[in-house]
């Protein structure tokens, strides 16, 4: 296998380019209108135990999408607990069109 000088591009046989390209497009799609998101690329040399010349390199990638955030009031019961309001339910689908049974 060819040699080449270490980069951000060749770094663990190209692997965190590869995961950088994976990762990327979902946290552009998850971001709504003035949210930001970021990529976090963490790179480690260790030398090789008991050699001159060898080190190993490792990366870890994560990405942090935005926090989706909702707020609501709870009321505190006697017992201590919170009560809020229920969910809405969600509308019930009709049928337009009569359907044939014969």
């Amino acid at each position: 296998m060819p040699e080449v000088e270490v980069t951000l591009s060749t770094v663990c046989q190209g692997e965190l380019e590869k995961k950088f390209q994976e990762i990327l497009p979902g946290l552009i799609c998850a971001l709504g209108q003035g949210q930001k998101g970021k990529i976090t690329i963490g790179l480690e040399f260790a030398r090789v135990p008991d050699t001159t010349t060898m080190v190993a390199a490792a990366f870890s990638i994560s990405p942090t999408f935005p926090a989706i955030k909702k707020a609501s009031i709870c009321q505190i019961t006697e017992n201590y607990g919170l009560k809020t309001e229920a969910p809405m339910e969600k509308p019930k689908l009709v049928n337009m069109f009569k359907e044939d049974t014969n």
